[in-house]
């Protein structure tokens, strides 16, 4: 179930259009920044800064921070709501259905595979970056400022070889996928609540809006530590190039993500279980 399923989603070109946009855009960001201010310091994250003329693996860095604001979020709410939405709204599903096999296969299958494609954009999203900015600033030694610890008589700074820099960043990678948990599950489960695909994408969006809007209201901070999206916890990632690796708040960002996830998939199971297909 899970390689027929892959192979319908490659053939469709949505996933091409999305990797496409995430890859252009990227790709932009690299060449306006080369032309602009190459030598300008870019913010990574709340505490961290880059020079991208001192090396081009400064950009996927500088990618990921800049696309984590929406168009990452909005990929993987395309990847998740699409799912199911997808195939009922065109009729397919309650076909697919007819065949001797469980819902709950096909819902398995429909969820790993979405779950791949949402994992692809982010690894996109870094590869575009990593290949651009070589090319526009070459193969050189990562330095990081820590702008936490730097002052007028000392700056803080870490310098990772490039073959370092490049496995800390398929780490950050994998923390990213994971700060996106909750954004998947919540549009999965809309996926399985409706026939049209951009309700469900849409309702993806607008959870991570809310979720971020409410972080930014002061008399909710209270809230702030358990919200499935915030500002602090998307910016975990960046720990891991600030030595030692400063990491402190990824045990708890595991544990909100995975019971939002936990919560929204048991929902998403139920819901498609008990779903009149042929309506």
């Amino acid at each position: 179930m899970i390689v027929v399923e892959c192979i319908k989603q490659v053939r469709r070109p949505r996933a091409w259009i999305v990797f496409a946009v995430l890859m252009g855009v990227t790709t932009v960001v690299t060449l306006i920044i080369r032309l602009t201010s190459a030598a300008t310091p870019e913010r990574v994250g709340n505490w961290g800064s880059v020079i991208p003329n001192a090396s081009g693996l400064t950009m996927p860095l500088v990618g990921l921070n800049a696309l984590l604001l929406f168009l990452i979020p909005l990929a993987v709410a395309i990847f998740a709501g699409e799912s199911v939405a997808g195939e009922a709204s065109w009729g397919s599903l309650r076909y697919l259905l007819a065949r001797p096999v469980s819902r709950e296969r096909v819902l398995t299958a429909k969820a790993v595979v979405a779950a791949l494609f949402s994992f692809g954009a982010i690894a996109v999203v870094v590869l575009a970056g990593t290949v651009s900015g070589v090319v526009a600033f070459g193969w050189h030694p990562l330095s990081v400022l820590d702008l936490q610890h730097t002052s007028p008589f000392f700056t803080g700074a870490t310098t990772f070889s490039p073959v370092g820099a490049l496995g800390r960043i398929g780490l950050a990678t994998v923390v990213v996928a994971g700060t996106m948990l909750s954004t998947f599950a919540f549009s999965f489960l809309c996926s399985t609540l409706t026939d049209r695909p951009f309700s469900a994408v849409a309702g993806g969006v607008l959870f991570g809006l809310v979720s971020r809007s409410l972080d930014n209201i002061p008399g909710l901070h209270a809230l702030t530590p358990w919200l499935p999206l915030t500002d602090k916890g998307t910016d975990v990632w960046t720990g891991l190039f600030f030595p030692p690796d400063d990491l402190v708040g990824l045990p708890h960002l595991a544990l909100v993500q995975g019971a939002y996830a936990a919560v929204f998939l048991t929902a998403a199971w139920v819901c498609f279980h008990r779903r009149d297909i042929l309506c």
